[in-house]
């Protein structure tokens, strides 16, 4: 078959087509988009350079702000006991009913818990954040944990007021995590439920433990039986010696 010159400029004309698209499709526009990447990498390598640049002209602000805020974390720290027991409970219920003053009918003392800081970072959160921008978090034996006291009471209004008030000017770290109250007609009393958080902060270097003082406290009884005294016992005279006491001074209990 005899091709005509015409069409042999077409045919060629269509190849040169053809190797030119080819070479736009695979060979120019991968370049293109390539650059185009580079570029947009380039600009946040940049970015990046300026900002480390800047923090190492501010490193010195930086540790001495460092500095600051680990004083300030350790002076936070002191204010809390390094442990909170059952005794320090009880010892609060017992307070209460001193001051407030308020009758405790039941105490309910929870086990030591763990309290989180703040809202911790999801794992998803961690595995975003790059290489570049991770920071290893500082190796810290601190942790805050709490008690929960929980307790039931009989109190009047003014010292339901006054026990509020002295759960607020205690020493150590404690907070109201919730009171209930209601008015009962029989007595003309309020009974209420209040759940006490107490805070402490475990090894804390060179402190330690300081076990309350329950001396002041009232422990045991003389009158096993729980009479009532009608007069007073004062000044009557040993019955096992044969000794009788005046008439006047006689004293009658009676049985509850």
């Amino acid at each position: 078959m005899k091709v005509s010159k015409k069409d042999r400029w077409l045919l060629a004309a269509f190849l040169g087509i053809l190797v030119f698209a080819c070479s736009y499709l695979f060979v120019f526009q991968p370049a293109m988009e390539k650059a185009d990447a580079l570029e947009v990498e380039n600009m946040q390598l940049q970015g990046r350079i300026m900002d480390l640049k800047n923090k190492e002209a501010n490193q010195e602000t930086y540790e001495s702000e460092i500095l600051r805020m680990e004083q300030e974390i350790e002076e936070i720290y002191q204010l809390f006991p390094v442990d909170v027991r059952e005794e320090n409970a009880i010892l609060l219920a017992i307070d209460q009913e001193l001051t407030a003053p308020l009758k405790v009918e039941t105490i309910t003392i929870d086990a030591l818990v763990d309290i989180p800081f703040g809202d911790e970072m999801s794992e998803k959160e961690t595995a975003d954040t790059s290489e570049s921008d991770a920071v290893e978090a500082p190796a810290d034996d601190f942790s805050l944990k709490s008690r929960k006291m929980t307790m039931t009471y009989e109190v009047s209004y003014e010292a339901l007021k006054r026990s509020v008030k002295n759960i607020c000017q205690q020493t150590e770290r404690m907070v109201i995590d919730n009171m209930t109250v209601v008015y009962d007609e029989s007595t003309g009393l309020l009974r209420g439920t209040m759940a006490v958080n107490m805070y402490c902060v475990p090894n804390q270097e060179g402190k330690e433990y300081i076990q309350p003082n329950f001396s002041s406290v009232l422990l045991g009884t003389d009158n096993i039986f729980g009479t009532i005294v009608i007069r007073s016992e004062s000044g009557l005279l040993d019955l096992e010696d044969g000794e009788e006491g005046g008439d006047d001074d006689s004293v009658q209990e009676v049985e509850e």
